[in-house]
Order: C-alpha cells, then structure tokens, then sequence
C-alpha cells in the first residue's frame, strides 16, 4: 500500500467511526481534586471496559468494573456508555493464583458520559449509593508533534454563501510540525492548498488541542481549532474546525503518518 493510500485509508477510518479520534474515551480519568480514586477505560467500538479503584466505607481499597454500551453521542461526537457494576475479589497475589476464588458481584449501574474532549461525567450506584462526578483525562506525559509527515485532508464547507464553490474536497500533501511546549506551528503543504496554522498546544490525556490562527497561500484566512491529536503507531489523526470569509465554518479530517 502507497503512502496516499495508507493515508487515504486512516481518514476513511475516522470518518467511518464519526470522528474517532474525537469521541474515543480510553484513557486514565480522575478528579483532579480528589487525588487517590480514578477508574481507567479503554474503548473498543461501542463498548467501553471501565475499572475502577475507589474505597469502602471500611476504608480498604476497592475494586469496581463493568462493560459498558455505547448508547448514543451529543451532536459534538461525544459518546456515553451505561452498564452494570461489579465489585471484584480475588487471591493474594503473592501466592499461588486460584481462579475460583476470582469473585464478581453485581452492586449497580454506572453510566460515563463524555462531555468534551477531556471532561466526562460519572455516575454510578453501588449498594443503594450513588455518587455523581465530573472527572477529566489524566495527563501524565506531553506529546512532542516535532517532525515531517505525509498527509491527506477533507474538507467539509458548512453554511456558505449561496454563490460560492469549494475549490476542493480532498489535498495530500507534507504536514511539517513545529512544536515547543503550549508553542505549535503546523505547514500543510498540499496540492491544491498551502496552509500554516498557528497556536497554544494542550495535552489533554492522550489527545491534543490547538487553538489559533491560519493562513492560507490561496487566500483564506481565520481562527482554527484542532482536536482529536493522536497517535496511532508512526501515524495520526484529529480534525480541524476553522472560520472561513465565505462559509460560516469549515472542518476538516486530517490523517497522516511520519517520514522521520
């Protein structure tokens, strides 16, 4: 497989997903000020496998997980997930490991709905209790996005002016990065489009926000902000929605895969 395709093809999987990178909620979660509890999810396709370790009212850690469904999205792309939750025992690990004595009991129900591309709210019953927070993905490590990458893009034109027609729909290209901690700089130089793009870098968890400003080498110009950030082995992939003079907004999927 060419590099056009390979890049062709990691868009195709985003768009199929509805924006994929955007809306998947693997990650670590917690509450920030609440240091000591968390739960991990890990999503694949429309379920989303959530461990929990909190404490009992005896105060001695606790495990909680549960298989949750996907049950819909907002009209942003951010996903909930409901399921039951159960409360985990099992064998000291230091000795020999007995499979029976792995116990799961159902306590309740637990639902994670993501509110944004780092929040989500929790809210879960066990044992008659409900608890309802807000937690955020857990950022333990930046991502430097330094390098050169070959690339494809689409574009989506929303609510233009009656008279105006897209120059294009689909551009590959080079994606060259700039990026030194909150400072991000990206050059799409493709063949139909030539475009920099400006901004404030944000790790949030696994994903990686910029907002700012763009130019294009054609003309249009504005504010832009990219979401979904990720990685994918030598790969990535996020959107972009920015102000365009003749549309109200234009977003693009943008995929591509390293030349370093």
């Amino acid at each position: 497989m060419n590099w056009r395709n390979l890049c062709a093809a990691i868009v195709a999987a985003c768009l199929s997903a509805g924006s994929a990178f955007a809306s998947n909620v693997t990650d670590h979660w917690w509450s920030p000020s609440e240091s000591g509890w968390g739960l991990s999810v890990t999503q694949q396709d429309d379920i989303a496998f959530i461990a929990m370790f909190v404490y009992g009212s005896d105060g001695k850690p606790t495990w909680l997980t549960a298989s949750a469904s996907r049950y819909g999205q907002d009209t942003a792309g951010n996903p909930g997930f409901a399921g039951t939750l159960y409360r985990t025992t099992g064998p000291y690990f230091g000795g020999a490991f007995d499979p029976a004595a792995v116990k799961a009991v159902e306590v309740g129900t637990i639902t994670f709905e993501s509110s944004g591309p780092g929040t989500a709210i929790l809210v879960y019953t066990v044992d008659g209790v409900k608890v309802n927070k807000v937690v955020t993905r857990f950022t333990f490590r930046q991502k430097d996005w330094s390098g050169l990458y070959r690339g494809v893009n689409r574009m989506n034109y929303r609510d233009c002016q009656g008279d105006y027609v897209a120059p294009y729909i689909y551009d590959d290209g080079l994606i060259d990065v700039e990026h030194n901690g909150s400072e991000f700089k990206m050059w799409f130089d493709g063949k139909k489009a030539a475009c920099m793009y400006t901004g404030s870098y944000q790790q949030v968890g696994r994903i990686g926000i910029v907002s700012g400003t763009y130019a294009c080498a054609d003309g249009p110009s504005g504010t832009f902000t990219l979401r979904g950030l990720e990685t994918h082995e030598n790969a990535f992939g996020g959107y972009i929605e920015s102000s365009h003079p003749s549309c109200g907004y234009v977003k693009q999927e943008l995929a591509g895969f390293s030349l370093d």
